[in-house]
């Protein structure tokens, strides 16, 4: 399978529920926020356009969303009216999130200190931000302090080199597209 990201927007609950399958609608019953229903049933249905309706989507231990065919990963992320789904033959993770929130108010949430001075630097808190979302969800078992178990150690003009636990260095690609800025990583 080629790697691909897809984003759209996300449609209103009634043309969401009128192509989703009875599996996605029981999913999202119990939600009582209606943004978090259209989240789910968009993503879930870009799936099953991209790999068949009768494929299988079910969650890992952790929560991250899977398929039921070998050698294909997922990803999902939405923002305000937006979903995205990265597609790929091995781990893969996006973030996507809107330009207008204002991360350099909470940095110290998720930056170190020498973070903030690289994102300081080049102007890029939302992209680290991203970034950090991105690796967490890569990582796929939870419990991860932003601040001290990711750490994003370089900026080389959209390509932040990260690691998680001190790990091997892990390459995370970040763009604005529109009033988006995207990571992943793939």
């Amino acid at each position: 399978m080629a790697n691909r990201l897809i984003i759209e927007p996300i449609a209103s609950e009634e043309v969401l529920r009128s192509g989703a399958v009875s599996e996605d609608i029981a999913i999202v019953e119990p939600f009582a926020n209606a943004d978090r229903r259209c989240e789910v049933l968009a993503w879930r249905a870009i799936v099953r356009r991209e790999l068949g309706q009768g494929i299988s989507i079910f969650y890992d231990e952790y929560g991250a969303p899977k398929v039921d065919m070998s050698d294909t990963y997922i990803s999902v992320s939405h923002s305000k009216g937006v979903v995205a789904v990265l597609f790929a033959d091995k781990p893969c993770a996006v973030d996507i999130e809107r330009v207008d929130r204002d991360f350099y108010k909470v940095a110290n949430r998720y930056l170190s200190q020498a973070e903030q001075a690289l994102a300081e630097q080049y102007d890029i808190f939302a992209e680290m931000w991203c970034a950090k979302e991105a690796l967490y969800k890569y990582y796929k078992k939870g419990r991860l302090d932003l601040v001290k178990h990711i750490s994003i150690a370089e900026y080389d003009g959209g390509v932040l080199r990260c690691s998680i636990l001190g790990s091997e260095p892990i390459k995370v690609s970040v763009r604005r597209e529109g009033d988006l800025i995207i990571a992943v990583i793939d």
